[in-house]
């Protein structure tokens, strides 16, 4: 995304409540289907803070990235990696030793795509520089475009608007809207795995070390803290910067969204090789 660094954001006002959930850790396909679930909610109004693991570890492709033909499935399975594609945009992410969110919401709650994709990132940076880490909102250079979902993966650049600690990226996140409802996600580093989407790429994996320069290097919280937060903490830290942020109240979401029936059937998309291996 092409996004302006720095400044004051306008759009609606959002007066709230902000429903907030603290997910268990589940593999790939159903964490996408609850995310696209709660899509539903936010159609009639519903704002959905939600935080998630991955469990077994996974690699997640971006909607139109190019998968096929690029990546080793069989090395992935030897290491008990899943692979998964997103609904949202953007290119490889590991999910493994990190936090993932998501934001649900109207699309036109907080203006258009990058005012809003500013805004949920503000929050997320104001809830993380609380618990102590140097954080920052990446700028935007003279000219800087986007790069295309390649098989680079997701924390070799930092983009406008994305959050960094040193010039390097500690949140990678995407957006994607569809029906008049928008999805915001994004994996907040705890460790630094993010070299693994590389070596998984096919052909690459006998060069890994060689000085090629290939390697990733990713901001992560372990190395900015005094010992990593657990899930509890950083959820709290992070439920006072979406209410600071967004002056709103923040609510436990309650325990009916999104509709299961619906979880199941979208996992069942996200499952299938049809979707993930597409492209």
């Amino acid at each position: 995304m092409d996004l302006p660094g720095g400044g004051p954001i306008v759009g609606p006002v959002f007066a709230g409540p902000l429903h907030f959930r603290l997910d268990p850790p589940a593999p790939g396909a159903r964490n996408m289907a609850v995310d696209e679930a709660l899509m539903v909610g936010a159609r009639h109004g519903r704002v959905t803070l939600r935080l998630y693991r991955w469990d077994p570890p996974c690699l997640s492709f971006g909607r139109n990235q190019r998968a096929r033909d690029r990546y080793d499935l069989e090395a992935a399975r030897a290491r008990g990696i899943e692979v998964v594609r997103r609904p949202t945009g953007g290119r490889a992410v590991f999910h493994h030793r990190e936090l993932t969110y998501s934001v649900t919401a109207p699309a036109g709650l907080w203006g258009g795509l990058r005012a809003s994709y500013l805004r949920i990132n503000r929050a997320l940076l104001r809830g993380l520089a609380s618990l102590g880490a140097p954080v920052a909102e990446a700028g935007r250079r003279s000219g800087e475009r986007s790069p295309a979902p390649t098989t680079r993966a997701c924390f070799r650049d930092p983009l406008p608007g994305e959050i960094t600690a040193a010039g390097r990226k500690l949140v990678g996140s995407a957006q994607w809207r569809d029906g008049g409802a928008l999805l915001q996600h994004g994996s907040l580093l705890l460790h630094d795995d993010q070299d693994t989407a590389e070596r998984l790429r096919l052909g690459t994996g006998a060069r890994r070390g060689s000085g090629d320069g290939t390697g990733v290097r990713a901001a992560a919280l372990a190395d900015l803290l005094d010992r990593v937060p657990d899930p509890a903490e950083l959820a709290a830290a992070l439920r006072v910067g979406f209410s600071e942020e967004l002056g709103v109240e923040v609510r436990d979401a309650p325990p009916d969204e999104p509709d299961p029936g619906l979880v199941d059937r979208l996992e069942a998309r996200y499952r299938d090789p049809a979707w993930t291996w597409r492209r």
